[in-house]
């Protein structure tokens, strides 16, 4: 089956995400920072209102849905020579099922469209899985890209794929 991309635009869908994200950035992280900094995180970066901010700013998040079901969301934004990948997050059962290439194969096929060479994330910089992950599609780390949030260091690699 393949899964429905839902642009999330209104209300309803904004809270979804942030549901989504309230369970998937917990589960992604919850051995690198303590509740309560997840907590602060969540809250800053992937709460309903952060969600808003970011749409209004230009971000575009979805829900990905496999027959009708959300199982997990992504977000993405442009930027002047490359697309930004915001985040790709899957529910744990529906993780090394392909799902996430058909994100970043989505992704730089928007690019290409849009006349920008190159995509690139910042990727937690200790979880070697999504690290290889990325490295298995063709990205390849180009540097730190830590980030503070609310006095929390998220020690991040940006990955990136040169489009041909």
């Amino acid at each position: 089956m393949k899964p429905d991309y839902k642009l999330v635009a209104k209300a309803k869908y904004i809270h979804l995400t942030a549901e989504l994200a309230d369970e998937l950035w917990r589960e992604c992280r919850k051995r690198w920072y303590n509740p309560k900094q997840l907590d602060t995180l969540v809250e800053a970066l992937q709460s309903p209102e952060a969600i808003e901010e970011q749409i209004d700013a230009g971000a575009n998040y979805f829900i990905i849905q496999l027959g009708g079901k959300p199982i997990g969301y992504f977000a993405w934004k442009m930027e002047n020579t490359a697309l930004c990948l915001m985040g790709i997050y899957l529910k744990p059962e529906y993780r090394g099922k392909a799902l996430g290439q058909g994100v970043l194969s989505s992704c730089e096929r928007l690019a290409r469209a849009e006349g920008k060479g190159r995509v690139f994330c910042a990727v937690p910089t200790r979880s070697l899985p999504v690290i290889q992950f990325f490295k298995a599609q063709g990205y390849r780390p180009v540097g730190p890209a830590d980030q503070t949030v609310e006095g929390i260091l998220l020690e991040q690699t940006e990955m990136e794929r040169i489009l041909r």
